[in-house]
């Protein structure tokens, strides 16, 4: 009787701790702690070759990492990343495209 409820009581916990990893991965809620204001300049550039959640993180680490940018919101559904430069930056389009390029993405136009 005791390894048969222990073994119920492990296959539930595995069970919610399976539910926990998947809702926390699954999650693109705009409810992370990114959604916070920020002032500055806002770039949007197209953005190819992204085609799954993953890609577009890795994007934002790099772009996110130039001295001058606040904050870069990448999306691989709209082919698209924002970036918000702090203000007075002096951030060159060239500089945010070769960043893309260098996570193995292509840079497209500048939408705004």
């Amino acid at each position: 009787m005791k390894t048969t409820r222990s073994a119920r009581l492990i296959a539930i916990a595995l069970v919610c701790i399976g539910a926990l990893i998947i809702g926390g991965c699954a999650s693109t809620t705009a409810t992370d702690s990114r959604d916070v204001i920020k002032t500055g300049e806002v770039r949007i550039f197209e953005v190819f070759g992204m085609d799954c959640p993953g890609c577009h993180g890795g994007v934002e680490k790099l772009v996110e990492a130039i001295p001058g940018v606040l904050d870069a919101q990448a999306s691989w559904e709209s082919k698209r990343i924002t970036v918000i430069l702090s203000e007075g930056s002096t951030v060159a389009d060239e500089t945010i495209r070769e960043t893309i390029a260098r996570a193995n993405f292509t840079a497209g136009e500048r939408l705004q």
